[in-house]
């Protein structure tokens, strides 16, 4: 999974600058997912399929409108494997 914030995030007594990259698995100069606090905002925007799923599961349909999906992602269907249709 992998995802950019949007804007700053606040996170504890450091703040996370936008266009931070925050994944699974994090090389040089990103943020490793298990080192922030989980969901992540919703200013941050889903960078690849599995993390924009997850996105879908942690925050409720009425805020869907608000998530970004990175370029390339199909957003129909994404939401379609979130209700668990191919």
């Amino acid at each position: 999974m992998r995802f950019e914030l949007a804007g700053d995030w606040p996170v504890g007594s450091r703040t996370l600058p936008a266009a931070s990259i925050i994944t699974s698995g994090a090389h040089h100069g990103e943020i490793d997912m298990a080192d922030v606090p989980q969901p992540l905002p919703l200013n941050a925007r889903a960078m690849d399929e599995d993390g924009a799923l997850q996105m879908l599961y942690w925050y409720e349909p009425a805020l869907w409108h608000h998530i970004v999906f990175g370029p390339g992602i199909n957003r129909d269907a994404v939401i379609a494997r979130r209700w668990g249709r191919k």
